[in-house]
């Protein structure tokens, strides 16, 4: 009985104690916060020019699977035609950003490149055509050339 009196009394002046503080929680705000975080989201084959810049007319489905990846779409009714697709979306003020490369074969050759990106003819010609002279220097004798030298041992320079 003594146990039901102190419960009883402790449920009817708890309350009132907490009506007379000025405790409170934290107020939640009514409107939804914009995300702070927004993954990105990316889509399809990542195709970038230097990737494009190695395909040649001619190279075979082989070599170009290699360079460029299995393509995204697989037409079964147009085979010689492959088409790489790529999305990116970071969130939802940058606008999404779209490359498109369609790549056209004849007899499983290469024969054409559409869309967005193109080879770059300048890149490849560049690095063929490129010679560098490097200029003679004279060669000071370090520290182990001179040992050599004062044993004998040392080689004679051209």
């Amino acid at each position: 009985m003594q146990k039901i009196l102190i419960s009883i009394s402790v449920a009817v002046v708890l309350p009132m104690l907490s009506a007379c503080s000025d405790w409170s929680l934290p107020e939640v705000p009514t409107a939804i916060p914009e995300v702070i975080h927004k993954i990105t989201i990316q889509q399809g084959n990542i195709v970038n020019q230097e990737m494009v810049n190695k395909l040649r007319p001619g190279m075979g489905k082989r070599q170009v699977r290699f360079i460029m990846g299995s393509p995204m779409i697989n037409d079964t009714f147009h085979e010689n035609r492959w088409d790489y697709l790529y999305r990116i979306h970071r969130s939802s003020h940058a606008p999404t950003e779209k490359t498109r490369v369609t790549l056209f074969f004849e007899q499983d050759k290469l024969a054409r490149i559409e869309g967005d990106m193109r080879p770059l003819e300048d890149a490849s010609e560049k690095k063929k055509t490129e010679v560098v002279e490097v200029p003679y220097q004279e060669r000071d004798l370090g520290i182990f050339d001179r040992v050599l030298g004062t044993v004998g041992l040392q080689k004679e320079e051209p």
